[in-house]
């Protein structure tokens, strides 16, 4: 038997300063992969060099794929083989399935075919008519990602010593050509789920402190793509301080344990551009004590969100012809006002136009549509910004008014009625009209408390009943006039009898 031959450690080293120069300028990482295959078998002037990826480990097989190929003649050729395709191999020789657990160690291995004991892998390699085989794992992140092997059908080559530490480090370099395609391969898909979904991601170390952003979330803030290290602090000043104090002690909760997540709903900004609304989702990473180590999560732009909300609750609070609040809208303020000061004086007005039929009847319905619009503007402009105005039915308005006590507010029920009645409506009853008419109108008014204590839903309710009496006594009485319900300190007929029957119709400038 002749002495087996030793590959040239020299020209190997050569190849793999060849190889590992095409690997890291390769467009594309399997074509920096094949030229240095192809450098490592015309070094060793072996018959082929190859690379199988492993697909699967069963209890009794491994599957495989033929992936990479250099070939020193086209009939050593295997790639275009079918059997090598998605091939299994099984576990029925002991010397292949102590082969593969070595592989998953990361360990190499060297055979010269005439010398293996007989068994299913000794005629597996003759009837390829290998002399000489070699391989050594492929280990990608610490896992076994696949086998780079070399295949001589000419000679018994020994592989020990500097020509096998040389395939060793040929290994290396491939799993690192592999591992930085992985991450390029995710940052793509990174970036494209951020474009996407209009977000960035965000990374907190709880044990340093240290921030780590997304170039997406970067962009967000203002700072350049490779900026280096945005500090906490200085990521959380882009959040508005209210906002920025829920989500603190969110994150505090998930750092104390009593939580491991959280989603939060906060307005960021970024020099003179307007706020937007972003979407915070954190996650809780915990060691292996159960002990937290990082929050991680996203930072997504919800501003079109918001913004379709708002124009939902718009649609769905505010009525259409005035422009002022409905009933849905009156009784989610009168709710909250009603949570928010659970103390302070609180009343409801409710505020009806006096014989409005007649301006419909007289004038039409355009009419009065334009004078109910009128009246809204005018009633607006004559309360406080905390206070509420709602339109609640045909001409009818309610108002919702806080931190007035029951004497103040029967002033404001008369400053209204008065200011209405002094004010004649300018109005252009039809399309060719050319000049600008003036319609006199009055109110009536009944104002109720709102009583505290109760369920804001129930004292809504009772205070709408009470108001609604008071109002029913303004117009018994006359009209023209504010009564307040359980008072019978009313104030004086303000025309010393009923209010107008009809509205009264006079040019401009007449009042």
């Amino acid at each position: 038997m002749p002495a087996p031959i030793h590959p040239d450690a020299t020209r190997l080293l050569t190849a793999l300063a060849r190889g590992s120069q095409a690997l890291m300028q390769g467009r594309f990482w399997g074509n920096g992969v094949d030229a240095l295959l192809g450098e490592i078998g015309r070094a060793s002037g072996a018959s082929r060099v190859w690379i199988f990826q492993l697909l699967e480990l069963q209890d009794e097989a491994v599957i495989q794929d033929y992936v990479f190929e250099w070939a020193a003649a086209p009939h050593y050729r295997q790639l275009t083989h079918k059997r090598f395709r998605f091939f299994s191999t099984l576990f029925d020789d002991p010397l292949y399935r102590s082969m593969v657990e070595e592989r998953q160690r990361g360990v190499a291995q060297h055979f010269i075919t005439e010398r293996m004991p007989d068994g299913t892998l000794r005629e597996n390699l003759a009837s390829q008519r290998i002399r000489s085989m070699v391989t050594v794992p492929i280990m990608v992140d610490g896992r076994w990602w696949g086998t780079l092997g070399i295949d001589d059908c000419e000679r018994p080559l020994d592989w020990k010593g500097a020509g096998l530490e040389a395939l060793a480090v040929a290994a290396e370099l491939i799993a690192s050509a592999i591992y930085r395609h992985q991450l390029s391969s995710r940052r793509r898909q990174l970036e494209l789920f951020q474009q996407v979904a209009d977000c960035g991601i965000w990374e907190i170390d709880l044990h340093s402190g240290s921030t780590w952003c997304s170039r997406a979330l970067l962009r967000t803030l203002g700072y350049p793509d490779d900026y280096a290290c945005l500090p906490l602090r200085r990521l959380l000043v882009h959040i508005l301080p209210t906002d920025r104090q829920r989500l603190w002690a969110q994150l505090r909760e998930c750092r104390a344990g009593a939580r491991k997540s959280c989603r939060l709903d906060v307005r960021l900004h970024r020099g003179g551009e307007p706020l937007r609304w972003h979407e915070i989702v954190a996650e809780l990473a915990l060691d292996e004590n159960g002990q937290p180590t990082i929050i991680s999560g996203l930072a997504i732009d919800i501003t079109r969100r918001k913004q379709g909300e708002q124009r939902a609750m718009i649609a769905a609070e505010y009525d259409e012809l005035t422009g002022v609040m409905n009933r849905r809208g009156l009784t989610r303020r009168t709710q909250a006002l009603l949570n928010g000061t659970p103390s302070a004086p609180c009343h409801l007005l409710l505020l009806d136009i006096d014989n409005f039929k007649v301006i419909n009847d007289c004038y039409g319905h355009p009419a009065g549509d334009a004078l109910l619009k009128l009246l809204a503007t005018q009633l607006s402009n004559e309360l406080r910004d905390q206070d509420v105005l709602a339109r609640v039915g045909g001409e009818e308005f309610a108002l919702l008014v806080g931190g007035l006590d029951d004497t103040q507010v029967l002033q404001l029920g008369e400053r209204l009625r008065a200011s209405i009645a002094d004010t004649p409506f300018p109005l252009q009853l039809l399309a060719s009209d050319v000049k600008t008419r003036h319609v006199d109108i009055t109110v009536s008014i009944g104002i109720a408390r709102l009583p505290h204590g109760q369920d804001p839903q129930h004292a809504q309710a009772l205070a709408t009943a009470q108001a609604d009496q008071a109002l029913y006594a303004a117009k018994h009485a006359g009209r023209n006039r504010v009564l307040i319900f359980g008072r019978h300190d009313a104030p004086p007929d303000p025309q010393d009898g009923t209010g107008p029957a009809n509205p009264s119709l006079s040019g401009p400038g007449s009042g």
